[in-house]
């Protein structure tokens, strides 16, 4: 059985623009027992973490440090399926990443605005990003709270599953909606293709992943795929094969 911990102190190392770094002092909560057989809890010894908040919706430090309040969600993640006459396709972005000097694959996905929930940010974000328009009637899942990087950050965003309809006039020749600073290439991955066997048609939508990062590496050979989609794609596919 795990150990109980106690956050006991944070403190602010940096704060710039949109990042602050932290350092987090916490302890683990022992049982122990005393001489008249009664259990008790003990403190055991202090340790330290470093980590990094986001400066938008996260409070700022000087509160309590352990917290009993719901996840801080930051973020929106967009898992956005595109459905046409010609198939499904699964709506990806493409971005330089400068901390990794590379071009990213990865979900649509944005910071949510103060005072917006999640399932608005995620459509404002897909429209911005890809062009694509979709309703919250279109929406069919929102997943709990879930975590980036937990070694690293406390940021949490959630998982907004939507289906777009490819039929309609604006989803037809889409717009996307970038700020001055933004360059976003907008990639559809099938996941079902009416395509005709040996066309590519039987492609798990790993293997569709892997083909397409062939030929764009031929023009840009520095590009990495998010976990997050990476993982998606990967129980997709073996969802796929186990049913063959």
């Amino acid at each position: 059985m795990m150990r109980r911990y106690e956050r006991t102190k944070l403190d602010v190392l940096r704060e710039n623009r949109f990042l602050r770094l932290c350092e987090i002092s916490y302890r683990p909560m022992c049982h122990s027992s005393s001489l008249d057989g009664a259990e008790e809890i003990v403190s055991g010894k202090s340790r330290t973490w470093e980590l990094v908040q986001r400066t938008g919706l996260q409070p700022s430090p000087g509160g309590p440090p352990s917290t009993t309040a719901p996840f801080t969600i930051d973020g929106a993640e967009i898992c956005a399926f595109l459905r046409r006459s010609d198939g499904v396709f699964l709506v990806l972005v493409a971005q330089y990443r400068p901390p990794l000097d590379a071009v990213v694959w990865e979900f649509p996905a944005g910071l949510v605005n103060k005072g917006e929930d999640v399932q608005r940010a995620a459509l404002r974000e897909l429209k911005e990003e890809t062009g694509y328009v979709a309703t919250e009637e279109n929406i069919i899942n929102v997943t709990d709270a879930i975590c980036y990087e937990p070694g690293l950050t406390d940021s949490c965003c959630k998982l907004v599953r939507v289906v777009v309809d490819g039929e309609r006039e604006v989803n037809r020749s889409p717009v996307q909606e970038l700020d001055d600073d933004e360059d976003i290439e907008v990639i559809l991955l099938p996941v079902s293709s009416k395509k005709l066997d040996g066309d590519g048609g039987d492609d798990t939508p790993l293997q569709s992943l892997n083909k397409l990062l062939e030929e764009k590496k031929k023009r840009q050979p520095r590009i990495i795929v998010d976990a997050r989609l990476y993982m998606f794609l990967d129980g997709l596919s073996l969802s796929k094969a186990m049913l063959l």
